[in-house]
């Protein structure tokens, strides 16, 4: 495993999704930005390095959605993306929001870009698995049952490699590992909000996707 060719996917992972925000008004479904995101990635040289989750609204509750003919509305709009560069992936999810954001909708999003930058901060070489997973989970506290899947996973050569963040894993954290953090809450038939990061692990935490995460409005 290259480090180096995943920082360069992350980088190209990083330019394509600012300028599809950049461009956000100019699509008009879900599938309008999955098209433009697949022709980009390609455009670059570059492959998925997994099916684009592209999902507004209700379809956001979704945690795999399928990029359909959904009309970009009032609402969140969930995007998880990432390229393949020379066999090394990438690995980032940004929420947006279509029109003003209620008060019970912006404590949603800063609950989960907290329990993000919490977990990432706490991460170091020798930390178990479900200790990092517990603190996204202890920040949600009662809403932790809105978060439907594990914290984050091991990104390499392959898009979910080991480790994996759950309540139950007892691996340990290697110096040198790169991971993604990616707490969410999701709401059926409502919302959902996802933030992830690709992680490397190198004494302390570097962030390598960096896209902003502070919520855009548009």
């Amino acid at each position: 495993m290259s480090i180096q060719k995943i920082k360069e996917a992350c980088k190209i992972t990083d330019s394509i999704l600012k300028k599809c925000i950049k461009n956000i008004k100019g699509f008009e479904t879900e599938k309008d930005i999955y098209d433009y995101l697949k022709k980009e990635t390609f455009a670059r040289g570059c492959k998925l390095a997994f099916d684009p989750v592209v999902a507004i609204g209700r379809n956001g509750a979704e945690i795999h959605h399928k990029a359909c003919r959904s009309k970009l509305k009032k609402g969140f709009l969930v995007i998880d993306f990432g390229v393949k560069y020379k066999g090394h992936c990438a690995d980032m999810t940004r929420t947006l929001y279509f029109g003003r954001p209620s008060k019970e909708e912006m404590n949603m999003y800063d609950l989960v870009l907290l329990a993000q930058q919490e977990s990432i901060r706490a991460l170091e070489p020798g930390m178990n698995c479900f200790r990092v997973d517990g603190i996204a989970r202890s920040i949600f506290g009662k809403k932790a049952r809105y978060f439907r899947h594990g914290l984050g996973h091991g990104v390499g050569r392959k898009i979910h490699q080991t480790p994996s963040f759950t309540p139950w894993n007892k691996q340990k954290l290697k110096n040198n590992a790169v991971l993604t953090i990616e707490p969410g809450l999701y709401f059926k038939n409502r919302f959902g909000i996802r933030i992830e990061d690709t992680i490397l692990l190198k004494d302390k935490p570097i962030v390598l996707t960096k896209t902003k995460k502070e919520l855009i409005i548009i």
